[in-house]
């Protein structure tokens, strides 16, 4: 894809739609059409149109992290959420693209009726590259880590057609599998150009840390990764640390009227925190505070809490604890229901 660097801005032109599209009763969110890139001459926009209802929100994401949040955004992203006619148009601007702003973007919609979520893409081909008859692996989501009782999983979705053969590393060492490590790789339904893999480190040590890599091969090019793992260690292994979840999330009740969602986080710099139910922000009240402290006795080690008391019903979803810093994210899961 090939842009213009310029600041002038293009104004965003409504287009229209059928008319028979139209609900008219009240529901859920409805986009009348996919997400779809469009071009502009300082960047992209991402666009779609919904059915109107009052009080729509949104919340946008790239490879499942976040974007945007209250008053929290870049001059890099401006999203749209406004009424038209009888359409509610959605839509993100990105500016002054780079390589690194290829990706998967979603927009979760809400209201009070429910929600509805839309994806799209984003490509960055350099169109005076060969054709090579294929897909080039590119990291569709970057490596992430997960903990699942005494088994650490390194995931990640990569792009390329034909299917790529896959290796990962631990520095320079290649893994091969075995009573300590489980390899594992499917196709996404949807798409069989997304190869989802993953590497599994049963019982997981302090001597199991270092730099994972995941490389991805096929005819047309390769592409590695890298995830740094740090278990603990020296002070001078301490400075910087990316951030992760290491230990198993806990759900605790104190009492009966009260619920904690509890995530345990090494990392430095002190992470970002952010909490989310059903693909939503949450938002602190009187009822819902979110809180992180560092972990007594312990360097580099933070404590994310969510208090909510007295739970409802309305309580119920899935909740996720994201963390983040300047040198990685993570994210560990709570249902509540």
């Amino acid at each position: 894809m090939s842009t213009q660097s310029t600041t002038q801005k293009t104004p965003i032109v409504d287009k229209g739609l059928d008319a028979q599209t139209i609900k008219k009763l009240p529901g859920p969110p409805e986009f009348t059409e996919e997400l779809r890139m469009r071009q502009e001459t300082d960047g992209v926009l991402l666009e779609s149109f919904l059915i109107y209802e009052p009080e729509h929100q949104a919340t946008w994401f790239k490879d499942d992290v976040p974007l945007l949040g209250a008053l929290d955004f870049e001059e890099k992203y401006q999203p749209f959420l406004e009424r038209r006619g009888d359409w509610t148009y959605c839509a993100l601007a990105i500016r002054h693209l780079s390589n690194d702003d290829a990706g998967n973007y979603m927009v979760n919609v809400r209201n009070k009726h429910g929600e509805k979520a839309n994806h799209v893409r984003l490509s960055m081909k350099d169109e005076n590259a060969p054709t090579r008859g294929g897909i080039e692996p590119t990291f569709f989501r970057k490596p992430s880590s997960r903990q699942e009782g005494k088994k650490l999983h390194l995931e990640c979705e990569i792009e390329a057609l034909p299917r790529p053969d896959i290796f990962w590393y631990l520095g320079t060492c290649q893994i091969e599998e075995g009573e300590k490590y489980t390899l594992f790789r499917a196709i996404q339904p949807s798409n069989p150009n997304i190869h989802f893999v993953r590497l599994t480190i049963n019982d997981p040590s302090s001597a199991d840390g270092g730099n994972y890599v995941v490389k991805a091969v096929n005819s047309v090019g390769e592409k590695d990764c890298t995830l740094a793992l740090n278990f603990g260690g020296e002070a001078e292994d301490e400075e910087n640390v990316p951030a992760r979840i290491y230990e198993q999330p806990l759900l605790l009740q104190p009492n009966p009227s009260t619920l904690v969602l509890e995530a345990h986080i090494h990392a430095n710099p002190r992470p970002k925190i952010t909490w989310l139910c059903n693909g939503d922000f949450v938002k602190e009240t009187e009822k819902k505070v979110a809180h992180l402290e560092a972990k007594a006795g312990e360097k580099n080690k933070w404590v994310a809490t969510l208090t909510i008391t007295n739970p409802m019903k309305s309580d119920a979803g899935d909740y996720k604890c994201s963390v983040k810093n300047k040198w990685g994210t993570d994210y560990t899961t709570f249902q509540l229901g």
